[in-house]
């Protein structure tokens, strides 16, 4: 068997690639990191992460690196029906601590995570490169075709590419799908005349759901999910006019600043959403993370969660797999055990994300005065947001996931 180039290449250095690479180099693997773009300088969508994402990032040991990403902590969730207060999840409790809810940067996380990773010297990141292919040799993933470096032949391949990951692609692994009955539109305006200091907002009636939080750079944020196949309707409203159609579903006051706000460079661009999962993560020489293994929807802000979790469970199992005499069985068994710790809270958290559209877009009559009870009850009413069930679940995840790993 003729010499790798390194024991293993990671296509797509989004958070599950960026926190996987970091974590092989600092155990002197030696490892590729391939990224499609020059830089990370790009449009993300939600960039919320909860508690079960932070928790894990302090374990490894960057908690005081990702705090000087820029990001706003979270601390509370105001919701509304029909334009009106109906609860406030709270975040300052005792089991949240220092995990509050953070609407980070991706861009910046992300170039903190391969700065960190390149300071050791068994690890290189590939920019502006595409994967194009897979190598196979004797019935396992021996490498990738990139379009800038040729073939780069690796121990094991991750596909970490996102949500259409041509490492999936190329690999034949099957997926079934959960047609979501929804797209959202993406925007980011000025937070001049929005006051959302360290909140995060839900609104959610008449068919539609408004996300609003802040950034760091001084914006809002708006996600506004729209019955899927709707969006050509609304993209003839033009940009003035799309926000003007979301000031219609938000409070009355945060209703009259979004139409007074300046749309000059604003840019919306859709998200047609999907949740799926591939039958199995692995394959020899082959393992699927994150968006690439299990495409998450936007609901509930997950997807980088569930990447960074990932990522730590990934380390976790192929660092002694990767050190064994023999690192080819032990990384299939690896790969496969990777997929069973996480299966459990990516298949619970996916139910999740497919029951909610389904019931908050609702348009039915019984619906309406469902809808008009609950605010009633609600009435703005403040709580931890860890007594609730559902917020506990969407805060903490499902599976215990902890950095065991010591190299």
């Amino acid at each position: 068997m003729r010499d790798k180039d390194c024991q293993v290449v990671i296509s797509g250095a989004g958070p599950a690639g960026a926190i996987l690479g970091l974590l092989l180099a600092r155990a002197g693997i030696e490892t590729k990191l391939i990224e499609r773009h020059e830089d990370f300088s790009r449009e993300f969508r939600g960039e919320l992460v909860w508690p079960s994402g932070l928790e894990p990032l302090k374990q490894i040991g960057i908690w005081e690196d990702f705090e000087k990403v820029g990001q706003v902590r979270i601390d509370r969730v105001n919701m509304f029906i029909n334009e009106k207060p109906f609860v406030s999840p709270q975040m300052d409790s005792s089991a949240i601590g220092e995990f509050r809810p953070r609407w980070i940067s991706q861009p910046h996380f992300l170039e903190m995570l391969v700065e960190k990773a390149s300071a050791y010297p068994n690890f290189e990141l590939l920019r502006n490169t595409r994967v194009r292919n897979l190598v196979r040799e004797n019935d396992s993933v021996s490498g990738v075709v990139t379009d800038t470096r040729g073939e780069v032949s690796a121990d094991l391949v991750v596909g970490a590419d996102g949500r259409s990951s041509i490492v999936r692609a190329r690999s034949g692994l099957s997926a079934r799908a959960d047609k979501l009955p929804m797209d959202i539109i993406w925007i980011k305006v000025p937070a001049d005349r929005v006051e959302i200091s360290n909140t995060m907002r839900m609104y959610v009636g008449r068919g539609r759901l408004v996300i609003m939080a802040p950034t760091f750079d001084g914006f809002v944020q708006l996600g506004f999910i729209i019955r899927k196949g709707s969006f050509k309707e609304l993209r003839q409203l033009g940009t003035k006019g799309l926000i003007q159609e979301i000031a219609k579903y938000v409070d009355a006051s945060t209703g009259e600043a979004l139409r007074a706000t300046d749309t000059d460079g604003v840019r919306p661009f859709l998200l047609s959403t999907v949740a799926d999962r591939v039958d199995s993560w692995c394959l020899p020489g082959l393992l699927l993370i994150g968006d690439a293994a299990h495409t998450m929807s936007p609901v509930g802000g997950q997807g980088v969660n569930i990447a960074i979790r990932d990522a730590v469970v990934s380390g976790n199992c192929l660092i002694p797999a990767l050190k064994a005499p023999n690192a080819h069985d032990a990384l299939f068994t690896a790969a496969k055990a990777i997929e069973t710790q996480r299966l459990e809270e990516v298949k619970f958290i996916q139910a999740q994300q497919a029951k909610a559209p389904r019931f908050l877009l609702n348009q039915s009559l019984w619906m309406r005065p469902i809808f008009s009870l609950a605010q009633k009850l609600g009435r703005g009413a403040k709580f931890d947001a860890d007594s609730d069930p559902n917020m506990k679940t969407m805060m903490f995840g499902v599976s215990p996931v902890r950095w065991v790993a010591e190299y």
